[in-house]
């Protein structure tokens, strides 16, 4: 039996040589460190590609839906109180500048008017009465017939009589204006929303009773609620597009207003933009999609926006140093669909990692940069 203890050796050891296979991968072995692999353990290399941190101008399109509204509206009521005799409109009716809309009774305002002018004739004929007497008194004064005192009473009696006068003819101008305000027209062209009454309502001033209510709507107004975030992208003139649905293309226009003011509670702002709508195809409180782009930011650092990966509030980039990756915060500004503008954390001609490695590599890994496959030919 001892002479077989050589021979089990020597198969042992053959057996041991078969396990090892030739070409295999070869392993990476990273120096010990406390917090790293222990010395002589095999660490995994990542293939990334990478893209250059570069210079140049970035456009970003701001979406928001919104709606389009009448650029003027108002809500159209009696003026003087009476009853509605007429109404010449109905909804949907389109008028013109100063187009009648309703008639009050007449007959009352033409009464107070025809009063009006008499009180005008009495206050003329004293006045006139009373000149006429203060003439008589200075003939008479030269010949010391009229004492002065009675002469400056007439005097007074001339002045309060022009004064009855001047008052008579403001209430036939107020009785006038009044009968004027009878029928009421059209403030501006546009298109009749709602007609609230009809004939023979008794109209009232106080509380208005509200007859017509008077869109403009040869043109309208778009409007959207920006983020707040956006505060700074947004300014008037930028060129916009609003898209309707039923319209095969988009409606261009531009930034015409944008307000100061913040929201509190959904933290957005007011951005205005003119829609023109001469063929009347478009109505107010239709639904609307609005693109706005603002001008182009030049000179500015960019990174492909597939590089910037954002956790817990913070956004970074994975760059590569010394063969490992390394999170590099940033601090960003204008996004566009394909790239990212970076405030601070970089610098030009640097190099940041692309692809999926972007998003699911963890940094402190091995790494290896490799050029990125061409894309194939179409």
């Amino acid at each position: 039996m001892r002479c077989c203890a050589p021979l089990v050796t020597l198969l042992f050891a053959i057996s041991w040589l078969g396990c090892s296979p030739q070409g295999a991968p070869e392993a990476v072995s990273s120096p010990a460190s406390p917090s790293g692999p222990q010395a002589g353990s095999i660490e995994p290399v990542v293939e990334v590609t990478t893209a250059r941190v570069r210079r140049g101008s970035i456009l970003e399109r701001v979406s928001a839906p919104g709606s389009l509204r009448a650029r003027r509206e108002s809500r159209i009521g009696a003026e003087v109180s009476g009853r509605i005799q007429q109404v010449f409109v109905n909804d949907g009716d389109r008028v013109a500048a100063g187009a009648p809309l309703f008639q009050i009774d007449r007959g009352p305002f033409e009464m107070a008017l025809r009063q009006a002018v008499a009180v005008l004739d009495v206050a003329r004929a004293e006045r006139a009465q009373i000149e006429a007497d203060l003439t008589r008194g200075n003939a008479l004064r030269r010949s010391d017939i009229v004492a002065a005192e009675q002469l400056e009473r007439m005097r007074t009696q001339v002045a309060v009589a022009k004064a009855h006068e001047r008052q008579a003819a403001e209430g036939v101008a107020l009785a006038r204006h009044h009968l004027e305000q009878t029928l009421v027209g059209a403030p501006f062209g546009g298109s009749v929303a709602q007609r609230l009454v009809d004939e023979g309502t008794t109209a009232l001033v106080q509380p208005q009773t509200i007859v017509i209510v008077l869109q403009e709507t040869d043109v309208l107004e778009a409007e959207a609620n920006i983020p707040e975030s956006q505060l700074s992208v947004v300014r008037v003139g930028d060129a916009a597009f609003v898209y309707v649905e039923g319209l095969p293309q988009p409606i261009q226009t531009e930034v015409s207003g944008v307000s100061d003011t913040i929201d509190p509670q959904a933290r957005t702002y007011r951005v205005q933009m003119i829609v023109p709508n001469p063929d009347h195809a478009l109505k107010a409180g239709i639904f609307a999609r609005i693109d706005i782009v603002p001008g182009a930011k030049r000179d500015v650092l960019l990174v492909p926006r597939a590089a910037v990966r954002s956790e817990e509030g913070v956004n970074r980039v994975i760059v590569v140093r010394d063969g490992r990756a390394e999170a590099v915060p940033v601090q960003l500004g204008v996004v566009s669909e394909t790239e990212a503008e970076v405030l601070s954390g970089l610098e030009a001609d640097g190099e940041v990692i692309v692809g999926t490695a972007a998003r699911e590599i963890a940094p402190g890994m091995s790494v290896r940069v490799v050029e990125a496959p061409e894309s194939p030919a179409s």
